[in-house]
């Protein structure tokens, strides 16, 4: 996506203000970074396609909502995520 920086399989979407994940984000991706942003909500599916991720980090952003029942289900390699510094009141079992 043009509002990040891509470095082969690692996708920064660091401290670009974003309020939601931009669309584009290559199939390929293993580590997806979207630290500091303004992100209030994952919408259902919107990791689907990206089966290949390992790391995502979404911390201090502004999740507030209940994330989506199976929001991570189809991310089978992840190894790491981290969530922290949201106003999340729960996480779904994965």
């Amino acid at each position: 996506p043009s509002q990040c920086s891509c470095y082969g399989r690692i996708v920064n979407c660091n401290s670009r203000s974003l309020a939601s994940l931009p669309a584009g984000i290559p199939t390929t991706t293993q580590s997806l970074g979207f630290y500091n942003n303004q992100i209030t909500k994952l919408e259902p599916g919107v990791f689907d396609h990206l089966v290949n991720l390992q790391g995502l980090g979404l911390q201090n952003n502004q999740l507030k909502s209940i994330l989506p029942q199976g929001v991570f289900d189809r991310l089978v390699h992840l190894k790491w995520s981290s969530l922290t510094s949201n106003q999340l009141k729960s996480v779904p079992r994965g």
